[in-house]
């Protein structure tokens, strides 16, 4: 196949048709080609490098832009669905993001109101002195014993008042600021607030003119590129919009989960503890995890023993579960298309870079340099790294696994086809592809006749093993012998051939190493309605021959199937020796055989009548 020839070859080819008559040398248009690819390596490095010491400081500006679109996307879908009423499109605009900025205006408020409730109530019932106690046992443990030592002594120092000793704090008047003191002390609310106004404008506008937003995108990219772009646009758009409000949602309800909990085993503040778990939730993978220790850590200083602390750990661990291992999958499900360490990787990174706002837009900027990927090659990178498919095909990644001689992991590969395939789309996709590239690379001497052996024995395995597993009822009346020749084992092709006809209700017996007088007793008293001659060695071809004529003699009515490698490579002296068919496809050849076989049944039936009555008898067997 020309898709897994040589690299070599393919530039040689290249360079007797791009310049005919003036041959250069191979080598030297590789080296040059080796330098082009070091050269673009080493530009991508440095480009990378350079965007993110952009995106690190240019933070204050990219850092809003961001949010902007961010909540532009997870608005769409609302505004898509309101505009459509008597609000129109502006109305919709001013509710979505009216009730949006209110409810985190409040919901912030809120939440800053009940941790400050939750610290003066720890500072004034000492939970640091019971959770100091609680830890106490652990000083028993050689293991953790500096590590609480040293958590015992800052409790201390914490929680014990200042002894007599202690000398007393000077006290001095400092005169009163100025004007540039009070503005950096409130540059920073200024600061927020003002970025806070150009995110909700920003967001405005990209709501009220994202066509336009679009079409201005198409019209740099030009009119070449206008259907990737827009395939591009659309498909990252409809992604995050739908997986951020999925998600959203999934959160709410992970939170309510956890209030819920919490209020029935008496935590104190639930309701606090259950939205700060759906909004930590939003951290990939970690967040939920992170989200129970500030509970868990509160009602180790509560509870009179340790069950209650135990519970509500259990309480996040199984809610998780239940959320993102049941409920999740459905729902959302694999549309995002990230693989899980992608987003972990990128949770980091954006965390790193951005703060608290990097963890919120891992996912979406994740999502969106994949989806990108996916139709412009130079992002193509991203989306191999990045997608949670299998980044190799089918065939290739049952071959790696073939290679590495890790069997376990190859039939893993071959049970999920066969779980979504028919058997014999997984022989035509997948062991088919997976043997011819193997012989390639055996015949260019990049893997060892051991590998190749290995790789035969696992797929002839799966084959009888699948063969076993979809095989119909047998029908006596539909009898088939297969053989190899003498020195062989069936050859696969034959061997899935046969699982086939299997599949479709023939009975089949097989033989290897059976001496000519025998096979040709055999094939006298079971009558079978088509014998299948196996070679794959060119040096036993002629054995191949002498048996297909031997059989051809003994039985002229019968039809004989030769396969193998060996008995295709000629298939005219095949045919010649007797052969009434030789395979060229395996679904071809399942086509042809039935076919063939069911117009040789109608032919052969026989019309007896008696008594005026007509009869349709089959042949016997």
């Amino acid at each position: 196949m020309a898709v897994f020839e040589d690299d070599e070859d393919d530039l040689d080819r290249t360079i007797s048709a791009r310049r005919p008559g003036v041959p250069e040398p191979a080598a030297t248009f590789i080296e040059k080609r080796a330098q082009e690819r070091r050269a673009s390596n080493t530009r991508i490095f440095f480009t990378t490098l350079v965007v993110i010491a952009v995106l690190y400081l240019a933070k204050p500006v990219v850092v809003p832009i961001a949010l902007a679109v961010l909540f532009a996307f997870l608005l769409t879908p609302i505004v898509s669905l309101l505009e459509r009423t008597f609000l129109r499109r502006t109305g919709a605009i001013v509710l979505s993001v009216g009730l949006a900025v209110t409810g985190l205006s409040l919901g912030g408020y809120w939440i800053y109101q009940q941790f400050n409730a939750v610290a003066q109530e720890s500072a004034q019932t000492g939970t640091l002195q019971r959770v100091e106690q609680k830890l106490r046992f652990l000083r028993r443990s050689s293991t953790g014993l500096a590590v609480f030592e040293r958590f015992q002594r800052t409790l201390q120092r914490v929680t014990e008042p200042p002894g007599p000793e202690e000398k007393p704090l000077s006290v001095r008047v400092l005169p009163d600021n100025t004007v540039r003191d009070r503005y950096r002390a409130m540059a920073p609310t200024v600061e927020f607030v003002a970025a806070t106004f150009l995110v909700v404008v920003l967001v405005f506008f990209l709501l009220k003119e994202r066509e336009q937003m679009r079409d201005k995108l198409l019209r740099l990219a030009g009119r070449a590129h206008l259907t990737v772009t827009t395939q591009a646009i659309g498909e990252t758009s409809h992604r995050i919009s739908r997986y951020l409000l999925t998600f959203a949602l999934l959160n709410l309800g992970f939170g309510f989960l956890i209030g819920l909990g919490l209020f029935f085993l008496g935590v104190p503040h639930a309701v606090l503890w259950g939205v700060f778990a759906g909004l930590m939730r939003f951290v990939p993978y970690v967040g939920a995890f992170l989200s129970a220790a500030l509970p868990t850590f509160l009602m180790i200083a509560l509870a009179p023993n340790w069950y209650l602390p135990l519970a509500v750990l259990g309480l996040f661990i199984l809610s998780d579960q239940v959320i993102g291992g049941f409920v999740e999958p459905i729902v959302v499900g694999h549309r995002v298309g990230v693989s899980p360490i992608a987003l972990l990787v990128s949770a980091i990174f954006w965390g790193w870079l951005w703060g608290p706002v990097g963890l919120l837009l891992a996912t979406p900027i994740s999502v969106c340099l994949t989806v990108g990927g996916e139709f412009i090659p130079a992002l193509r990178i991203f989306s191999i790294l990045f997608g949670a498919e299998d980044p190799l095909e089918g065939y290739l990644s049952f071959y790696n696994r073939l290679l590495l001689r890790d069997r376990t992991g190859a039939i893993a590969i071959a049970d999920r086809h066969a779980e979504s395939d028919t058997m014999e789309e997984m022989f035509t996709d997948l062991f088919i592809p997976t043997l011819t590239f193997a012989q390639e690379e055996l015949e260019r001497k990049r893997i060892s006749p051991a590998h190749d052996h290995f790789i035969k024995d696992v797929i002839r395995e799966l084959i009888i093993r699948f063969g076993d597993r979809n095989a119909g009822t047998p029908d006596p009346a539909r009898h088939i012998v297969a053989v190899s020749v003498a020195g062989e084992r069936l050859s696969l092709g034959t061997l899935m051939f046969t699982q086939l006809l299997r599949e479709e209700g023939y009975s089949i017996d097989y033989f290897t190493d059976l001496p000519d007088d025998e096979l040709l007793a055999f094939i006298a008293e079971v009558k079978p309605e088509a014998v299948f001659v196996s070679c794959t060695n060119p040096d036993h071809v002629n054995i191949g021959y002498a048996l297909i004529q031997l059989i051809n003699e003994k039985s002229p009515e019968l039809m004989i199937v030769a396969g193998g490698s060996a008995f295709a490579r000629d298939r005219q002296t095949t045919l010649a020796a007797g052969a009434t068919y030789v395979p060229a496809s395996l679904s071809e050849a399942k086509e042809d055989f039935l076919s063939q076989r069911k117009m040789s049944r109608k032919k052969t039936t026989r019309s007896i009548t008696f008594s005026g009555s007509r009869f349709r008898v089959p042949p016997p067997a």
